[in-house]
């Protein structure tokens, strides 16, 4: 057995390709592609006057994976990433094909030759369109690819990348289960593998310390700012009388926080008090506080992002960079998508920003409200930290009176 590290220089696939072929091994890898899909558009209908049920199926010699459906849309939005490892880039190809559920026909088709990927700047493809084959005349995919060449793992090269420090006998734990990840963080990527919980063990209390380190100066890096809630509640109340400060205020302390129900698989949501505590959330993967409140006359749903609190630190050299995605489901279309902005480097990050959509009543009553909380940093794409879905047919919400909360985030498998 051996370890092997992520290299964006294609000068190493040669070496690579050789070791492979002393060892006589057909089934070997030498590399590891990345695919991040982000969306396509233009799709053309599967049956007449009738929006396709589009997902994808992605193939790489003899692996294939799948994307979700989804449903009634020429323009999906997917959002999901994939992993393969490669035999050799210069003979592989990724096979993208988009099928219709309802029908079971291919309404798209692409072939991406890999070793052209293997002349592009870092080895990547960053957020491209692709025109899909046997579609559409501006059927086109959008999607990421990045191909990092499996390298043999030496100590030499994890020393290398501190010349000016030697290593203490403390951090020589951290450094061997770190290494990897340093030597490639220009490029975005990580170490293969379960090369980083060898030294586990060893390392513990030293990472713990360090994370309880960087998580105090995340909280401190970002002054606490004003809610604008009551600002935009008082403007949107001019001509309508049930969005009253005092109201939603009332409703945010006399509404007792809610225990889990674990008939529907421990969905509902959990509702507390807006008071900041070192609660990590149900799942651990930190809180969320959000104002939801919907104005009858104006027909307009209003969404404040307030802030999310312990966001875990799973790699102290590595704090998240957060940020918070909207959808209005069913659908999930680019039409509904909002965003926060970036905050970098930060476990506590404030936002207070306001969003609106023009949905009808009738047709609140039968929305959700999908958040999903990622960071910037990752591998490839944004990785999802966390996830909630909010019923809209909520008293609170259709009366007008509105609800500032707090949520716990769940795991993404939560609502697959």
């Amino acid at each position: 057995m051996t370890w092997f590290k992520l290299s964006s220089d294609k000068s190493d696939l040669k070496q690579a390709l050789e070791e492979t072929q002393h060892l006589r091994v057909t089934s070997m890898s030498t590399a590891l592609l990345t695919v991040f899909i982000d969306s396509a558009k233009n799709l053309p209908q599967a049956r007449q006057q009738s929006q396709p049920d589009p997902y994808l199926v992605l193939s790489v010699g003899k692996k294939n994976e799948q994307t979700s459906v989804q449903m009634r849309t020429d323009a999906p939005v997917w959002e999901q990433g994939f992993t393969f490892l490669v035999g050799n880039p210069d003979n592989d190809t990724l096979q993208l094909k988009v099928i219709d559920q309802k029908t079971g026909n291919t309404i798209g088709l692409l072939t991406y030759i890999l070793s052209a990927l293997m002349e592009k700047k870092n080895l990547e493809i960053m957020s491209q369109p692709f025109q899909l084959q046997k579609s559409g005349p501006e059927s086109k995919i959008i999607m990421s690819l990045s191909l990092r060449v499996l390298k043999r793992y030496r100590e030499q090269d994890a020393v290398a990348t501190t010349p000016d420090k030697a290593p203490s006998p403390e951090a020589d734990s951290l450094l061997s289960r770190t290494s990897s990840v340093r030597t490639s963080t220009s490029h975005g990527s990580q170490s293969a593998g379960g090369g980083l919980q060898q030294q586990q063990s060893i390392a513990d209390s030293n990472a713990a310390e360090a994370a309880a380190l960087s998580h105090q100066g995340s909280v401190r890096k970002q002054d606490s700012r004003k809610s604008t809630t009551s600002a935009i509640l008082e403007q949107m109340s001019i001509q309508e009388e049930p969005f009253v400060v005092s109201t939603l205020n009332t409703v945010m302390m006399a509404t007792p926080p809610r225990s889990p129900n674990l008939s529907d698989g421990g969905t509902e949501l959990l509702r507390r008090s807006p008071s900041t505590t070192s609660s990590s959330g149900s799942a651990g993967l930190g809180r969320i506080q959000l104002t939801v409140a919907f104005s009858v006359q104006r027909q307009r749903l209003l969404v404040i992002v307030h802030k999310i609190n312990n966001i875990p630190l799973k790699d102290p050299s590595n704090i998240p960079d957060p940020y918070v995605k909207l959808y209005l489901l069913p659908g999930r279309s680019k039409e509904s998508k909002r965003k926060t902005n970036v905050v970098k480097d930060n476990c506590d990050p404030v936002f207070d920003t306001t969003f609106e959509y023009i949905i009808s009543n009738a047709e609140l009553v039968n929305s959700e409200l999908e958040v999903t909380v990622c960071t910037q940093k990752g591998f490839f794409g944004s990785p999802v930290i966390g996830m909630q879905k909010l019923t809209l047919n909520d008293p609170d919400i259709a009366s007008g009176q509105g609800i500032k909360a707090w949520y716990d985030l769940l795991p993404e498998s939560k609502f697959e």
